[in-house]
């Protein structure tokens, strides 16, 4: 059998998925694996690259570990320069590589895998072709350029990522695959030729699949902040504190998702280990299913998401109600974000910060709360975003002091042992806030301040802010949303008697006659139950079916005496 070269450009492979797939994504094992044996059917693979940049390594953590399982060499491309993002470079090194393959290093190779959708590869494709070798292309059905699509240099065949990956969740046109579901409608059946190009363009609306975790190292930094927002959002949208850990799991993935279930398991219980979510038992129960979650705002992974969080679907508000119904996600949103110096924090540096912001805004997308399209000015492709009405974290950024005192949060967790902890300088305001809250920073400045959020206090020479931690609108923000939007909803499930022991006691009116009830004291829990002994009735204290609260009293000062 000839020689076989493959060569990918995983870069155009990662986005793919990212962009026309929804839910879980496949492992980086699974892909690669996939992808070698479908080359392997034409023969031993003698040369195996793949070309990626850095960026894509950084989002990717278990790519270099994948690239070596299956023996590809990685070549890895820098994508920035003076701090601009470099796009294409990744076509250009595949193009160099593979023309110094063909001509110089291995002139033997008779067969050819290209896995890449970019038109520039047409070129290289002709090349391989005038050396009266076979090329063959893989790539996403969305993301093959019509140039590729129609080109006479490639009539030995051009295999599609939706075939060789069906596991993944697939936004393609055409039919439903047996996989996907729809509720509220029935699946269209039909059906395209597998390994070979069509030219289907039935349109249909995509499948409603619940975002799941994606496959990635649990203690990561990148899913332990998901896992922070997934719970923010069911919590928000329970208007609960804590609720039960087997509620929060059958809430975010299907019941019939048994794989997405045990991984978003191991993603809580690292979190739980580093701190990122508390989880409490009430009374004696010990089954990890009856712990009661919620995110730890002191943790400073936790609070630099939430803040970064605000500040996005903030951003997004604010711009779209000045000026137009949608924006540009990069131009208007990530790019001005980005600029803003912040104080310590986990993500040091402007890139790091453009990267988490990119990751936040993936995460909301995933949840739902940010919408986007994508739209053609001047032949390039712009991604356009909005926010989702009535979605729990839209509503929970737009409370009014929402990033004030998430700002007071975050600096909170990045100051060391010993200095002020509920002291801000009113220059971080200006700086992290201004592109978020626009012209009415000032104005929302000073209603906080008039709402009791925070007050003005000098710190020597310096002008700043100090929040009241007891603040109703403060702890509503951080951690009370039973109190969200002064809607109080039943929570799911009590909390521990510890944590309702540390919260203030209602306000009640001075006027108010105390109730018969009231002065009845409370009787002392035992391991045998309440006092009187083990399996008795009626014992002291006890009401009696049909009486009152004073007979009850009078029976208990009856046996005293």
């Amino acid at each position: 059998m000839p020689d076989v070269a493959l060569l990918i450009d995983w870069e155009n492979v990662y986005y793919t998925l990212r962009q026309h797939t929804t839910g879980a994504l496949p492992s980086t094992l699974s892909i690669l694996q996939a992808i070698l044996q479908k080359a392997a059917e034409f023969g031993p693979v003698r040369v195996k690259l793949a070309i990626f940049g850095q960026e894509v390594a950084a989002q990717d953590e278990t790519l270099l570990m994948a690239l070596e399982f299956t023996g590809m060499e990685p070549i890895a491309v820098a994508q920035r320069m003076s701090g601009r993002l470099l796009k294409g470079r990744s076509d250009a090194v595949l193009i160099t590589r593979a023309l110094k393959l063909l001509y110089k290093e291995r002139p033997d190779l008779e067969v050819w895998f290209i896995v890449s959708g970019d038109r520039d590869l047409n070129a290289l494709c002709k090349a391989i072709k005038d050396e009266d070798k076979k090329v063959y292309l893989i790539a996403g059905d969305k993301s093959l350029a019509n140039e590729l699509r129609d080109s006479p240099y490639l009539r030995d065949g051009v295999y599609l990522l939706e075939d060789l990956i069906p596991e993944a969740r697939w936004t393609r046109t055409g039919g439903l695959r047996t996989d996907d579901t729809q509720a509220d409608k029935p699946a269209i059946e039909q059906r395209r030729p597998r390994g070979v190009r069509t030219r289907i363009r039935a349109g249909r609306a995509e499948p409603h699949v619940p975002a799941v975790v994606p496959t990635a190292s649990p203690e990561s930094e990148k899913e332990q902040r998901r896992l922070a927002v997934l719970l923010l959002d069911q919590l928000v949208a329970l208007h609960a504190r804590a609720m039960p850990r087997s509620d929060f799991v059958n809430s975010v993935v299907p019941l019939s998702e048994k794989e997405a279930s045990s991984v978003l398991e191991q993603r809580i219980d690292a979190g739980i280990e580093q701190g990122t979510v508390l989880a409490k038992s009430e009374g004696r129960a010990r089954a990890k299913a009856k712990q009661l979650l919620s995110p730890n705002m002191t943790s400073p992974l936790v609070a630099e998401t939430f803040f970064h969080l605000v500040r996005v679907l903030r951003r997004i508000d604010t711009v779209t109600s000045r000026d137009t119904r949608r924006i540009p996600a990069v131009e208007a949103l990530l790019d001005p974000l980005s600029r803003a110096d912040q104080p310590g924090g986990l993500a040091r540096g402007r890139s790091q910060r453009r990267l988490l912001l990119e990751t936040l805004f993936n995460i909301a997308e995933e949840r739902g709360a940010i919408a986007t399209e994508q739209v053609d000015r001047e032949g390039r492709q712009i991604t356009m975003c909005w926010l989702v009405e009535d979605h729990p974290l839209v509503v929970y950024a737009r409370q009014p002091a929402a990033a004030i005192v998430h700002l007071f949060n975050f600096v909170t967790s990045t100051k060391a042992k010993g200095e002020r902890v509920d002291w801000v300088n009113a220059a971080l305001f200006a700086e992290l806030l201004s592109r978020v809250e626009g012209d009415n920073l000032e104005s929302n400045l000073r209603r906080a301040v008039e709402r009791g959020v925070m007050r003005a206090e000098e710190h020597g020479k310096k002008a700043g802010y100090v929040i009241d931690p007891q603040n109703e609108e403060a702890r509503t923000i951080l951690g009370e949303f039973d109190r969200l939007n002064g809607q109080a909803r039943a929570p799911i499930a009590a909390l521990p008697a510890p944590a309702l022991a540390a919260l203030p006691a209602p306000a009640t009116s001075s006027e108010a006659e105390p109730s018969a009830a009231a002065a009845v004291p409370a009787k002392k829990r035992t391991r045998r139950g309440t006092r009187g002994g083990r399996g008795r009735r009626g014992g002291r204290g006890r009401r009696r079916p049909g009486a009152s609260a004073s007979e009850v009293s009078t029976e208990g000062d009856a046996a005293s005496a």
